[in-house]
């Protein structure tokens, strides 16, 4: 939904801070539900000064372009404690998992205690509370972070009903159920982030999300003495107590948690402070820290190289080297560092003064050739992050984003008040002026090994695909010095059963098909995200002729359908869950089905008078009047959902060090450094690969497990 931007924000008399700027996508700054949500967590986090939460600073816009600028905070979240912990072999002293909870439980009460301006309850709930969306600090605080999904259950800021957010394993039953939410559902999911800290194991982790969901409605949830025998009685109480699956035997409000917790410490001898987290901070993570701490320096005077971006992701578990492969699920949603000073904030940086200036600028980044000689007087580096679909962000992949333009787009934008002039520089991938550079269109290059075949899926005309991608297939080659044929499946299921069976060793795959096929093969690898005009998502389109009668989705009712394949996610699935929210049974709504095969035939169908709607994705209809297509014809109906683009995904019997070979490989492409050209294809567009975390496909698998349950509740006698 949004991209992150570290900035260094330089004010008066040289004083200076690091601040994180994020910005809502440029595709979805006209879609007023994406808008909504974002300003929604402005308004939210902007009303509330606690120091365990962290702080919005300021929402601001520029024409249609909406940012919010908030603390960065130096640290980690205590899922990256987990697994640093667990690496080294270290457990959470009991003393520091009720310290961690007790200052959430501060953070959240503070949430759910906002107040409008006539000082009326907002009724705020989180629902997203869990490892990825806590940080704590080296100083030992412990913040609040990421209120993207939050949701208010007073007044106007109310969710479609349908939907389903917040992390799988951390949902109460109540959100598995979509029943009404309050307070206690983000104290159950607390709950279980203090049930997992003091038994070391995952509670409602299983194979897939319905199983999760299903052991979560349950209540399957053992008594935390069971697995470890040194969690205090006094402190089980507490946690099972903010467990309970009835919403009404639960704690009433974050507070009363605190409260027993404090009291549950006293019993135990468990000592409550802000030294206890900062010791196991600095004993876990602090060579961490450290190396983080150098390389943002660096981003501070220069380009980092790829692997410096690399060094900056926070740890997640997803397609980590964790040892317990229970671990690897969902990905940081928000996670900012901590700004410098902020314990004498008023000292160190004073809030800028009516009618003062603050000056945000961003050092330029070489050409290819260039001496890295920079101005030592700019203000600000601002590092690229990926967006996840989410968000994706500087919490997620650091500075990890790759740009393919030299130049700068400068905007300005209104902070705290002030005037602030900055662009948004993102780094160049340099490609090193080599021999096999030099060999890119020699097809005499010498490539040695087995083959390493990449199966694709037939989206478009499988000429027109071939065509638009044999370069990128030349470059891998070049790069890996390996041979990796191209090799375009019949329809999409049978891409997914040659990854299953090996015949192809990667995969370039449509986000449904990886969903579904990562689900019955767990040991497939997420490797990277496509970039689209350099955007990592795409809308699915409702598509008519401009001569239709048809003005609403209800007009459609009874009608014939051009769908692409049953494993397209924007050509069948999204639309049909389009139809199912509007209240109506794609079973009988949709008159029939003609199968089109591919998007451009889709569309030429439509036009043909086969179909009277047809389903496709933004991409392919921006694209379509040059392949002979007359889009001037059609007009989009409705835009029935929003997906990340095509993935790279390696087979589970690629070695990995071919697996990491060829994933680095993807990740430094750029087709003006390597090919000469803006973009790859008129079609395919592909300006470059970004990193990839499991949590861009989280809403797409909870329709995929609503799906199925409805399905399978069918099927029932």
């Amino acid at each position: 939904m949004a991209e992150l931007f570290l900035a260094r924000e330089r004010g008066i008399a040289g004083l200076e801070r690091l601040v994180v700027i994020k910005r809502i996508l440029p595709h979805l700054a006209d879609q007023p539900s994406f808008v909504e949500m974002f300003t929604r967590e402005a308004r939210f986090v902007a009303g509330l000064s606690h120091p365990n939460v962290v702080q919005i600073y300021d929402l601001g816009q520029e024409e249609t372009s909406y940012h919010i600028a908030m603390e960065y905070i130096n640290g980690s979240t205590l899922r990256e404690l987990q697994l640093l912990a667990e690496q080294r072999s270290i457990i959470f002293p009991h003393s520091v998992s009720a310290s961690i909870v007790e200052q959430s439980c501060r953070g959240l009460h503070a949430a759910h205690e906002l107040r409008d301006l006539e000082g009326s309850l907002l009724g705020l709930v989180h629902r997203d509370i869990s490892p990825h969306n806590l940080m704590c600090t080296t100083e030992g605080n412990v913040k609040l972070l990421d209120f993207g999904v939050a949701k208010a259950t007073e007044g106007v800021e109310a969710t479609y009903s349908g939907s389903l957010k917040g992390k799988f394993a951390y949902l109460s039953p109540e959100q598995c159920l979509h029943q009404p939410l309050d307070r206690r559902s983000d104290i159950f999911a607390l709950g279980i982030v203090l049930w997992e800290l003091c038994t070391g194991q995952r509670l409602f982790k299983r194979r897939t999300e319905l199983e999760m969901m299903q052991s979560i409605i349950r209540g399957d949830v053992p008594a935390p003495s069971s697995l470890d025998p040194t969690v205090p009685a006094a402190l089980e109480r507490v946690i099972m107590k903010a467990l309970a699956g009835d919403a009404r035997h639960r704690y009433e409000t974050a507070e009363q948690m605190r409260q027993a917790l404090v009291a549950a410490a006293g019993k135990s001898n468990l000592v409550l402070s802000d030294d206890q987290v900062a010791g196991f901070v600095g004993q876990v993570a602090g060579d961490y820290l450290n190396e983080r701490r150098t390389t943002l320096q660096h981003a501070l005077e220069r380009k980092l190289t790829a692997e410096e971006r690399r060094r900056l992701l926070h740890m997640t578990g997803s397609n980590s080297n964790s040892a317990d492969s229970t671990h690897n699920e969902e990905s940081i949603r928000t996670v900012v560092d901590r700004p410098i000073g902020e314990h004498s904030r008023s000292a160190s940086i004073p809030p800028a003064a009516a009618g003062s200036e603050h000056r945000l600028d961003a050092v330029d980044f070489p050409k290819p050739g260039e001496i890295d000689a920079r101005s030592t007087t700019s203000e600000l580096r601002l590092s690229p992050t990926s967006s996840v679909s989410l968000s994706h962000s500087w919490q997620q992949g650091g500075v990890s984003g790759i740009w393919q333009d030299h130049r700068r787009s400068v905007v300005r934008f209104g902070l705290s008040g002030m005037t602030v002039l900055f662009a948004l520089t993102l780094a160049i991938l340099l490609w090193p002026r080599t021999a096999a550079h030099e060999a890119e269109h020699d097809h005499s290059a010498i490539l040695i090994g087995d083959p390493l075949p990449i199966g694709w899926a037939p989206t478009v005309d499988v000429n027109v695909l071939v065509q638009e991608v044999r370069p990128l297939h030349r470059y891998l080659e070049i790069t890996t010095g390996r041979p990796m044929p191209m090799v375009v499946a019949q329809d999409y299921g049978d891409l997914a059963r040659m990854l299953h069976a090996g015949e192809v060793a990667f995969a370039m795959m449509p986000p449904l098909l990886y969903v579904r096929a990562k689900a019955v093969e767990p040991a497939i690898t997420l490797l990277a995200i496509k970039e689209f005009d350099e955007s990592t998502s795409s809308d699915a389109l409702l598509l008519v002729s401009m001569s239709a009668k048809i003005a609403t989705l209800a007009d459609l009712e009874g009608k014939r359908f051009c769908f692409v394949d049953e494993q397209s996610t924007t050509g069948y699935f999204l639309p049909r869950e389009f139809i199912r929210r509007g209240g109506f049974d794609p079973e009988t709504f949709v008159g029939e089905i003609h199968w089109s095969g591919d998007h451009f035939q889709g569309m030429r169908d439509l036009l043909s008078g086969k179909c009277d709607a047809t389903a496709t994705y933004s991409g392919a209809f921006l694209s379509a009047d040059k392949f002979g297509i007359r889009v001037g014809q059609m007009r989009q109906l409705a835009i029935t959902g929003h997906v990340p683009q095509d993935i790279v995904a390696a087979g589970s019997n690629v070695d990995p060090v071919d697996r990491e070979r060829v994933q680095k490989a993807v990740l430094d492409f750029n087709p003006r450094e390597h090919l000469g050209v803006d973009r790859l294809g008129d079609n395919q567009r592909i300006t470059g690969f970004s990193p990839a975390s499991e949590e861009a496909f989280d809403v797409l698998r909870r329709a995929v497990n609503v799906e199925q349950a409805r399905e399978d509740s069918t099927k029932k006698p």
